[in-house]
C-alpha cells in the first residue's frame, strides 16, 4: 500500500508542472535565469514586486529588486489552467512546479494591499473567463463590455459548431475586448492594483484534440496574440511600471494527489532548510493570553488551598459544623 501511494506521489510530482512567463515588467523588477519556481512562492515574487515585505523566506534566485524606489503599480496574470506552457518564447520563462491553488495567490496578495492601504479604494479584479461577460461586468473598470459571439473566419481550424472549441474562442473574444477597453485608460492612484484573469476552456480543447494538434496549436497562437494586446494595453495604461505575467498550471489533472503532494513537499522543505513552524500573526496575542491567564489559575489554586488549610473547623466554616460526627439532633 505504502509502495503505491508513494508512486502515486512520483507520478503526480512528474506531471503537476507549468511555467511562469514574464512578458514585461519595470526596469527596477530584474529576472534572470531559468531556476524552477514553486506556485506557493509566486504569491511572494508578486508581494516583493509591490514593494511589500514577504511573508516567508524563498531561495530562489530568478528575481531581484534593483531599486526600491520603483515598484510595479499593477500586477496583471493571466492565468491558463489545465496545460503546462503555451508555446511562447519571448520574455523570461521559468518552470513552475504547482504546489497550491491558483485562488490563494490572488488571495494572499489582496489581503496584503488591503492590509497596506485600509483606507484607500483598491482595485483588484478577478475574472473567470468562463463565466463570460456576466463576471466582467462586476467592476467598473470595463463598464460597457457586452458579450460577442464568435465568429468562424476568426479561426481555421477551431469550430464553432464544437462546443469546446466555442467556449475556448469565447474567452478570447472576451480577453481581447478587456484588452481593448484598457487601451482607453484606467484610473490610477497610490494603491498598487490587481488584475486576473482565468482561461479555463483550453483544458477541454487539449484533451479532446491532443497536445500537438492544429487545434491546440491555433488555440495557443490566438492566445499568444491576444496577450500581446493586453500586455500593450496595461503598459500603455500604467507607464511600464506594470508586471505582467502568464502562468500555466496542469494542476487540475492531479488534483486528487495534490494533498499528498503539498504534504511531503512542506516536510522536506523543513527538513532540508531547517525552517522554523510558521506562525499567524494573533499567536503572539493568544500565546500571552493563555500564559498569564495559566499563572493567575496556578496562583489562585494556591492561594485557596493554603487558605482552605489554615481554616479553623470549630470558628470559620460552618461546613465543618454542620458535619461534625458529634452533631445530636434534639427531638
Amino acid at each position: 500500500m505504502i509502495l503505491i501511494l508513494y508512486s502515486v506521489f512520483l507520478i503526480s510530482s512528474a506531471h503537476a508542472a507549468g511555467e511562469l512567463s514574464v512578458r514585461h515588467h519595470p526596469s527596477s523588477l530584474v529576472f534572470q535565469g531559468h531556476d524552477t519556481l514553486r506556485e506557493s512562492t509566486l504569491k511572494e515574487v508578486y508581494a516583493a514586486s509591490l514593494g511589500f515585505t514577504t511573508e516567508r523566506f524563498s531561495n530562489w534566485r530568478g528575481f531581484y529588486m534593483a531599486d526600491p524606489f520603483g515598484v510595479a503599480q499593477a500586477i496583471i496574470t493571466v492565468y491558463i489552467d489545465g496545460v503546462s506552457g503555451i508555446g511562447h518564447q519571448k520574455g523570461h520563462n521559468f518552470p513552475l512546479q504547482t504546489d497550491i491553488g491558483e485562488s490563494q495567490i490572488y488571495l494572499s496578495l489582496a489581503r496584503q494591499i488591503k492590509e497596506h492601504y485600509p483606507e484607500e479604494e483598491t482595485t483588484l479584479v478577478k475574472v473567470d473567463l468562463s463565466n463570460g461577460v456576466e463576471d466582467v461586468q462586476k467592476y467598473g473598470v470595463f463598464y460597457g463590455i457586452e458579450s460577442v459571439s464568435p465568429k468562424q473566419e476568426k479561426s481555421k481550424y477551431l469550430s464553432i459548431q464544437i462546443e469546446e472549441d466555442r467556449e475556448i474562442l469565447k474567452e478570447i473574444i472576451l480577453l481581447n475586448e478587456i484588452a481593448g477597453k484598457i487601451e482607453k485608460g484606467v484610473q490610477r492612484d497610490n494603491v498598487p492594483d490587481v488584475y486576473w484573469f482565468k482561461v479555463s476552456a483550453l483544458h477541454a480543447v487539449t484533451d479532446l484534440y491532443g497536445e500537438n494538434s492544429t487545434q491546440v496549436q491555433e488555440a495557443h497562437q490566438l492566445l499568444n496574440t491576444v496577450i500581446l494586446k493586453l500586455n500593450s494595453a496595461f503598459n500603455k495604461a500604467y507607464d511600464g511600471f506594470a508586471l505582467i505575467t502568464v502562468v500555466t498550471s496542469d494542476a487540475s489533472h492531479t488534483r486528487r494527489s495534490r494533498s499528498i503532494l503539498e504534504t511531503t513537499e512542506t516536510k522536506s522543505d523543513k527538513e532540508e532548510y531547517n525552517l522554523a513552524s510558521y506562525y499567524n500573526k494573533d499567536y503572539p496575542v493568544i500565546f500571552n493570553i493563555i500564559l498569564w491567564f495559566g499563572i493567575i489559575m496556578l496562583f489562585s489554586l494556591i492561594a485557596i488551598c493554603l487558605f482552605i488549610s489554615n481554616m479553623d473547623p470549630g470558628r470559620d466554616s460552618i461546613i465543618y459544623r454542620m458535619t461534625s460526627t458529634r452533631m445530636k439532633k434534639e427531638n
